[in-house]
């Protein structure tokens, strides 16, 4: 025990705060000769002046919870006070998972349970002694509240996400913007937002791994990747069991930390074969052509239009906010430019995407619609996603216009979100709806909707196509 010049005492715990106050990590990353660099940087990070937002992870045993919880454990007894979070998706298994972790974090450096900090188990949340505070959170997804505004009033010091794969895109926006709230000032700290994750194609990606990727990502955020290998203290057996792994999708993701590559047992197209569409040579024009245009409606920013040889995509255009007059000009220019009659010519016909189909007297699409041929679909859009999904994994779809490497990233991801969807609620197969898809990747699957859309004509010989009903006929 270490000693005062009066005599008294100082503990393990006093002197492990005063190492992290003052950003020495040595006992919480070095063992037995080794060091865990990535953990190392990891708290750098957290305890910088420079950012706000923090990923950490994007592959599995990286000791991402034990990172957390030690931050979290020293940021609260370093400063007394402060209040701070920890969400999940679900508060059980932040309470099964997570907080044993938090346990075992406080009992190896020395934090005393019922002496240092209490838990309340009815309320959810830590307390420590000198004041300072943690609040486990529940980050479900609620109809009820969309916009997460039951943690609207909170104010935390700052807060950590774990696991951000399973969490919805609106919990994060909302988080963000509680930290920073709570005796920052008087401590001279950054609001800190940290996010422990593996990979996943959701909002993580759009914010902070493609822009890194990219050497955009805005300086209030940072991310850290860190791989099982990068972990000296993770058990070799771990690393053995996922080099063994036979699902492709679980290796590729966990072990090697590959984001392209997404885990949803509900997926209906495979990411080989999405990535495929646009090196596929096995897809062949027809000589018939088509074309689908998406029309931006109900706040969606960019409108699509796509021309088709058979289902080979040889021209695609894209508008940012427009008016209708432009896309209805468009789609008039396109058909005349590659022939394409009216019956062939395809818009979405919900919202102001119906004034286009009358103006333009095409067919119009009506994602609501019943499924033709009495399939056993919820609607239109389901089984014409159903359809498209399985062309893609059939090798049927190319798309030979040009496409910048930004959209061709938007579009697997799109893709990546055809998935099945609650489907025993009624026995009707359904698909992810658009609005859980915006939730998850922050954008409107635009390109998802003007492709599927091509397969409206794999079943319009079944009925009347819209634009025959009406008597529209020829170019």
């Amino acid at each position: 025990m270490y000693k005062t010049t009066n005599n008294n005492p100082i503990s393990p715990v006093a002197i492990r705060t005063e190492l992290f106050s003052r950003r020495s990590f040595g006992f919480i990353v070095e063992h037995n000769g080794r060091k865990h660099f990535k953990q190392e940087e990891a708290l750098r990070i957290l305890t910088d002046g420079e950012h706000t937002e923090f990923l950490y992870g994007g592959a599995a045993g990286g000791a991402k919870s034990w990172t957390g919880c030690t931050w979290l454990a020293f940021m609260c007894l370093t400063y007394p006070g402060t209040k701070w979070f920890i969400g999940r998706e679900s508060l059980k298994r932040l309470r099964e998972s997570t907080l044993l972790t938090f346990f075992k974090v406080c009992a190896h450096y020395g934090i005393n349970r019922n002496k240092d900090f209490r838990y309340n188990g009815q309320d959810h949340y830590i307390q420590f002694a000198n004041g300072s505070r943690i609040d486990l959170l529940d980050l479900r997804y609620l109809p009820s509240d969309p916009l997460y505004e039951r943690y609207g009033s909170t104010e935390y010091t700052g807060g950590w996400i774990e696991e951000g794969g399973e969490v919805n895109f609106g919990a994060y926006d909302t988080l963000k913007t509680r930290v920073g709230r709570h005796l920052n000032d008087r401590y001279g700290i950054l609001p800190k937002l940290f996010i422990s994750c593996n990979p996943k194609k959701n909002w993580m990606y759009a914010a902070f791994y493609k822009p890194a990727k990219e050497g955009v990502l805005p300086p209030h955020r940072i991310y850290l990747p860190c791989l099982v290998q990068e972990n000296p203290f993770i058990e070799s057996s771990y690393i053995s069991q996922l080099q063994s792994a036979s699902d492709k999708v679980k290796k590729e993701r966990l072990l090697r930390g590959n984001w392209e590559y997404d885990d949803s047992p509900n997926a209906l197209c495979t990411y080989d074969a999405i990535a495929a569409i646009f090196t596929n040579d096995l897809a062949h024009r027809t000589g018939v052509k088509y074309i689908t245009a998406d029309v931006a409606r109900f706040g969606s920013d960019k409108a699509r239009i796509l021309v088709w040889d058979g289902y080979v995509v040889i021209e695609q255009l894209c508008f940012d906010i427009s008016r209708t007059t432009q896309i209805q000009e468009a789609i008039t220019a396109l058909r005349l430019k590659h022939n394409v009659p009216r019956y062939r010519t395809i818009a979405d016909e919900d919202g102001v995407g119906g004034g286009v189909v009358d103006n333009c007297r095409i067919t119009g699409f009506t994602n609501n619609a019943r499924p033709i041929g009495g399939e056993n679909y919820h609607n239109l859009q389901t089984q014409c996603g159903y359809r498209l999904a399985e062309h893609i994994n059939a090798s049927r779809i190319a798309i030979e216009a040009q496409v910048s490497t930004e959209e061709r990233e938007n579009l697997i991801t799109e893709l990546q979100q055809l998935q099945a969807w609650d489907t025993d609620s009624d026995g009707k197969l359904k698909l992810k709806p658009k609005e859980q898809i915006k939730a998850d990747i922050g954008h409107s699957p635009d390109w998802r909707d003007v492709l599927l859309m091509r397969c409206y004509f794999d079943f319009a010989d079944m009925e009347i196509p819209h634009c025959l009903d009406k008597g529209y006929f020829g170019l």
